[in-house]
């Protein structure tokens, strides 16, 4: 267990971005870069998550740049104490900043007791593509416990604040029921182009897609976060063209 988390800072420089990255229980590692936009893959340093582990991670997107962030693989949580487990995430995007991170599923085994939180603050001119994905337990089991929070803010204004509360030993009906996969891609910062019944459009410039399940290869929101990724991509070259043009300055 660390108080350190695992950094991944970005900055648009004349060449290369300027990359800052910082091991923890998560090791980031840099794909490949140019002046404003950085690829970012994150593999588990050690065996996670156990019983009583705490795992933080810290993103920020400077000013114009896009990060690409990829999980080389999935997250089980491990039951077998009686210690709940935390995954804490918190992202900064910053004007004209982009971030794509379809992560990997969290699978929450028999016996595990997971609290998730993702707390994103985007700037008004900002994009986020974030999927995240939960399995309540391995072939075979129901399932431990999630607890799970996800915060989007626009500079004041929330965009989205949500909680989730399951079991998969006490599956309750108007939660998950009798599903064991919550599947869900959410786009903030631009309305998206493609809609579809599974998603709702939020207050602000954002929308959530979700599809409950028994595996993950059965959720039809594969193509919808490819297609969402490419239009927060879209939406940040759009803005940088337009805060380069010389008819802007």
């Amino acid at each position: 267990m660390s108080d350190i988390p695992t950094t991944i800072e970005v900055d648009a420089a004349a060449n290369r971005a300027s990359v800052r990255l910082r091991t923890a229980q998560l090791a980031p590692r840099l794909i490949s870069r140019s002046s404003h936009v950085v690829s970012v893959a994150l593999v588990a340093a050690g065996a996670l998550l156990l019983p009583g582990d705490e795992v933080s991670i810290r993103i920020r997107v400077g000013a114009g740049c896009l990060l690409r962030l990829e999980d080389i693989g999935g997250t089980v949580a491990y039951g077998g104490r009686a210690e709940r487990s935390r995954w804490v995430a918190d992202i900064e995007l910053e004007d004209g900043a982009a971030l794509v991170w379809a992560a990997k599923p969290l699978i929450v085994a028999d016996g595990a007791e997971v609290v998730r939180t993702t707390r994103a603050r985007i700037a008004d001119r900002s994009a986020l593509l974030l999927r995240e994905t939960t399995v309540l337990g391995r072939n075979g089991e129901r399932g431990g416990t999630i607890r799970s929070r996800t915060l989007v803010d626009q500079g004041r204004h929330p965009l989205l604040a949500e909680g989730l509360h399951a079991s998969g030993a006490a599956p309750q009906p108007g939660v998950l029921g009798g599903h064991r996969v919550l599947d869900s891609v959410t786009l903030a910062g631009i309305r998206p182009q493609l809609r579809t019944v599974d998603m709702m459009m939020l207050e602000g410039p954002a929308a959530v897609a979700r599809h409950l399940g028994s595996h993950t290869h059965d959720s039809p929101l594969d193509i919808l976060a490819r297609t969402w990724a490419d239009e927060a991509a879209t939406a940040w070259n759009t803005r940088q063209e337009n805060t380069y043009d010389p008819a802007h300055r």
